[in-house]
């Protein structure tokens, strides 16, 4: 996490050659975004769709998520007054967050590398993992909350620690994980000097919440996930279903729970507790070599920052009990950051796990249970996950230590 010695920054304007590939990123998902596959939005359009008719969130109906989630649900509902209108529109709002994740990653690269062929890996791999993540990357609204992510750690990097405070707390009121890296960025800011910047960047971004908890009691959302069971692709269910195929955990049943598809059974239940556990102690172990390494060596480059946030990233995503497939959408921008310097094989994991985490459902039989192949491929993926990020929280603990004296001047 030191200064960068092989490249330096230029101007992140974008010439036509870059405009060129942008669209091409970005215009096969504004088609897509006319899929009528519906994935969640039938939910988001109906809560949106509730809460615009006067009912209110978790009195009048339940719901699962963040309160900042609804309001972006609203924009659509309004604007389409049924579920076929509502589909093609709340794509259209996503298309555009991912148009700015992909202007921001090769923006980022032109910065760092000019005219170089490094400058276009981050948007390269990013662009083919958001088309094979289709599915999933416009049928949820995870793509919102992870812009905001980037958006923090660009402008933690450019030392605008307003902007990054406001972008992490609306985050987390979205989606909540980005919580993970409010104790990172307060650390670094805390050393800076510049800790009540980002501390009134946090604070705007959850001011609204004052006025919505005088009539929407949005915190109950959390009791929603403390009654969640153990969601089929997360690491813990993964390895039991494979050893109930082996004969070695009878009683083990894939069901479609309401939100999701879950093993059920005693052995599932243990394998629930015990994931918890592994959940929260890794994600905290991760968070403090983040914290250990931040105290001795700052870091810098946006890259940088991004290395440091996928540790404690990584641990959330891969060791939760839940592991819906979206969520790696919450990885693969800030992978796409860490691809610009540095060693490309952890970020390169993540968006290996992206694509195979598409290869779940093809051909497969996801909703009676995994056939063998691909609860082989299922084991892959979440050791690709498990293996990256053990790798990074390698690579941050080992960057603790201070650079050689003249390191700096070669």
């Amino acid at each position: 996490m030191s200064a960068p010695t092989s490249a330096v920054s230029v101007s992140p304007r974008l010439g036509v050659w870059q405009w060129v590939a942008f669209l091409v990123g970005v215009v096969p998902l504004a088609v897509y975004a006319f899929s009528p596959r519906e994935g969640d939005l039938p939910l988001y359009f109906r809560t949106a769709h509730a809460f615009l008719q006067g009912a209110v969130p978790n009195q009048d109906f339940r719901f699962e998520y963040p309160p900042y989630a609804l309001l972006w649900f609203v924009p659509a509902a309004w604007l389409g007054p049924t579920l076929p209108a509502f589909i093609p529109l709340f794509g259209l709002q996503l298309v555009l967050f991912d148009a700015f994740i992909k202007w921001l990653l090769l923006s980022e690269g032109v910065r760092r590398w000019g005219p170089a062929w490094r400058a276009w890996v981050p948007f390269g791999v990013y662009t083919v993992a958001s088309w094979v993540q289709s599915v999933h990357y416009l049928k949820r609204y995870d793509l919102i909350p992870a812009a905001f992510v980037l958006v923090a750690l660009v402008a933690l990097a450019r030392r605008r620690e307003g902007l990054a405070g406001w972008a992490l707390s609306v985050g987390v009121v979205t989606k909540l994980y980005p919580v993970v890296l409010v104790p990172l960025a307060l650390a670094v800011c805390w050393r800076r000097g510049t800790w009540r910047r980002l501390g009134l960047g946090l604070l705007v971004g959850v001011l609204p919440l004052v006025p919505l908890s005088a009539f929407w009691p949005w915190w109950h959302f959390a009791s929603f996930h403390v009654e969640r069971g153990l969601q089929v692709e997360s690491l813990g269910a993964s390895l039991l279903w494979a050893a109930h195929r082996l004969g070695f955990a009878p009683g083990v049943a894939w069901v479609h729970a309401p939100a999701a598809y879950e093993l059920h059974g005693a052995a599932a239940e243990a394998v629930k507790a015990a994931s918890r556990w592994v959940w929260v102690a890794g994600s905290l172990a991760a968070a403090a070599v983040g914290l250990a390494a931040v105290r001795r060596r700052l870091p810098e480059r946006t890259e940088d920052w991004a290395r440091l946030a996928l540790g404690p990233l990584l641990a959330f995503v891969a060791l939760n009990p839940v592991l819906s497939p979206q969520y790696l959408v919450w990885l693969v921008g800030a992978a796409g950051l860490a691809l610009l310097s540095g060693s490309r094989w952890a970020p390169g994991a993540i968006f290996a796990a992206a694509m195979m985490t598409r290869g779940l459902f093809a051909g497969s039989q996801y909703r009676t249970g995994l056939g063998g192949p691909h609860t082989v491929l299922l084991l892959v993926r979440n050791g690709l996950l498990v293996a990256a990020g053990l790798a990074l929280v390698w690579e941050v603990w080992r960057a603790r230590k201070p650079p050689p004296e003249g390191a700096l001047s070669r």
